[in-house]
């Protein structure tokens, strides 16, 4: 016996254009998730390394405290030490926080660096001063009884500016005995920087590391400019931080190093 379809029937099922829309519709829904949860994670890294900057900060005052001094920077030869440890002048200026010297934990590379979230070494540099280093108790006591250098009319001391360009303007801080940093996520990968503000604070000299023979970019041996300013995702994402040498001295005297 024949049968035919019941005109009447509804028919179940959808249409490619209906498969199509909600497709759209979940891509939609689906690259808004994956935004989110891209700014979230870049949230989480920006916070930890204000969290880890802060305690090298209070490393290295406590450093100052038990020594009478700052440490020197670390080089890229693989010790993760101030170099040199002694009571002397650094052999390098800019350089990289001295981990194992400090005692401090977190990731660190084949160089015996300590790395950021994004996986790249945080920046150290001291003051340049050739006669009175922050980095000598001899140097300290010589900056303490030094005017000049407190009130930031030092010719050696750090600064800190809003942008490349340091003018009376644009400097936030002009008398830093050293300043720490990270680059960033986007000097992840160790290449050019995005911005001359950026470019500020590594670039025109490099070193290799001993143990990875990893490229890093540093600044000039004579720069005593760096730039702190507003976040931008493409150009400038760098982390700053610097020792004020009024809490340097005021932690010397209360450890007893200062009179």
């Amino acid at each position: 016996m024949l049968t035919y379809p019941n005109n009447n029937q509804v028919q179940s099922g959808f249409t490619l254009i209906e498969m199509a829309m909600v497709l759209l519709i979940l891509g939609i829904l689906l690259s808004g998730v994956l935004v989110a949860i891209g700014d979230s994670t870049t949230n989480i890294r920006i916070s930890q390394t204000q969290s880890k900057l802060e305690q090298i900060e209070e490393a290295l005052y406590g450093y100052v405290q038990a020594n009478g001094r700052l440490p020197c920077p670390a080089d890229h030869s693989g010790t993760g030490l101030a170099n040199p440890e002694t009571n002397t002048g650094c052999n390098i200026d800019n350089g990289f926080v001295p981990v194992a010297t400090l005692g401090l934990n977190g990731s660190i590379n084949a160089d015996k660096l300590l790395l950021d979230p994004w996986e790249n070494p945080y920046r150290y540099s001291v003051s340049q001063d050739v006669s009175n280093y922050f980095t000598t108790t001899t140097g300290i006591d010589l900056l303490f009884a030094d005017a000049a250098n407190i009130l930031g009319t030092g010719t050696n001391m750090l600064r800190i500016c809003s942008i490349s360009t340091c003018t009376p303007t644009t400097i936030s801080i002009n008398n830093a005995p050293a300043v720490v940093y990270s680059m960033g996520a986007n000097w992840a990968v160790l290449s050019g920087a995005s911005s001359t503000n950026e470019q500020k604070n590594a670039f025109g000299a490099t070193l290799i590391g001993a143990t990875s023979g990893l490229v890093y970019n540093m600044p000039t041996a004579a720069n005593l400019d760096f730039v702190d300013t507003g976040y931008s995702e493409e150009n400038y994402d760098d982390q700053v931080i610097w020792l004020s040498p009024y809490i340097l001295f005021s932690r010397l005297i209360q450890a007893g190093q200062l009179p």
